[in-house]
């Protein structure tokens, strides 16, 4: 796992949602629109084989790197 010195900004493309399967409790709710991106790590379960962590003033979560769009690329 990498985390970043710096945070970095990134668009979330599509809107996210998790329900928990037995009780069917909403455990979060990601809009699409600007998240910070705190570190990624390697993991076969996404696509391309990166995710990242990402946070959006309430909530922690990991998706894949493609699913972002980062907007200071140069930091990456």
């Amino acid at each position: 796992m990498r985390l970043y010195d710096k945070p970095v900004k990134a668009y979330l493309h599509n809107d996210l949602s998790a329900v928990e399967e037995h009780d069917g409790e909403l455990i979060y709710f990601f809009e699409k629109g600007y998240v910070t991106v705190l570190g990624e790590f390697e993991c076969e379960k996404y696509v391309g084989g990166t995710a990242c962590i990402i946070f959006n003033q309430e909530d922690v979560i990991s998706v894949g790197k493609g699913m972002l769009r980062f907007i200071d690329n140069e930091r990456l």
